[in-house]
């Protein structure tokens, strides 16, 4: 894939779960339950951006490809909503991952973010019947979730492609249940489907989580791409 970052050979992500490099700890590689130890870790993102802005990564060496193309996604996943509800309950939040320099990833280690607010982006996206951007996903996503997601273009903001993937009505579900199943994996892989066609530069997927005190909002993945995007905050 074009949108791939080239290896250095010196990750500084890798560091950090080894202990080579310092962080500010929210859960470590060591705490998986059953003494086996877990496959992501999380820590703070020493970026400013927003009020909180933490990071979740695999403990394996991994990119985002492969990360959001194998079930640790499920681990990362429960854990951006765990820490998401308990640093960012009263403002809601926003879990994002950048594919390529265009969607302003930075590092080769496979990483999410969990940045607090929500996104006014997708927030104020309305389904566009335009199909603005020339591109039809609702049968592709169908047949390879074998009908447990739909897909829709949606009109956001200086975005030149934005999809939204979301359960069918058959399979009905609020985003915390979404992200805290394996149908985020089945999201996910609809998602790289879809960016490797249609926007093989580099894209970024983000979902929104309304406060802990507010009803759960519906459920939700939503591709950004097409082009040069903005910053993530």
């Amino acid at each position: 894939m074009t949108l791939e970052l080239p290896e250095s050979g010196d990750c500084i992500f890798c560091a950090i779960v080894s202990g080579k490099a310092e962080a500010r700890w929210e859960a470590r590689p060591d705490g998986g339950a059953g003494g086996d130890g877990s496959r992501v870790a999380c820590f703070h993102n020493q970026l400013k951006w927003a009020r909180v802005m933490l990071l979740i990564v695999p403990v394996r060496h991994m990119t985002q490809w492969e990360l959001w193309s194998s079930d640790v996604l499920v681990d990362a996943a429960v854990l951006a909503v765990e820490m998401g509800d308990k640093h960012c309950g009263d403002d809601g939040y926003r879990v994002i991952s950048n594919f390529g320099r265009v969607a302003h990833q930075s590092q080769v280690h496979a990483h999410v973010h969990v940045v607090s607010g929500t996104s006014d982006q997708t927030n104020g996206a309305s389904r566009d019947p335009r199909n603005a951007a020339g591109v039809d996903v609702r049968v592709e996503v169908e047949a390879l979730s074998h009908g447990k997601l739909v897909a829709e273009e949606y009109g956001v903001d200086e975005v030149p492609l934005a999809v939204k993937i979301s359960p069918s009505t058959a399979f009905p579900c609020s985003q915390r249940e979404f992200w805290g199943s394996e149908q985020i994996l089945l999201a996910s892989q609809a998602a790289l489907e879809i960016g490797s066609r249609y926007s093989p530069q580099g894209f970024r997927l983000i979902s929104s989580f309304e406060p802990a005190g507010k009803a759960d909002n519906p459920a939700d993945l939503f591709l950004l791409g097409g082009g040069q995007l903005s910053l993530y905050v």
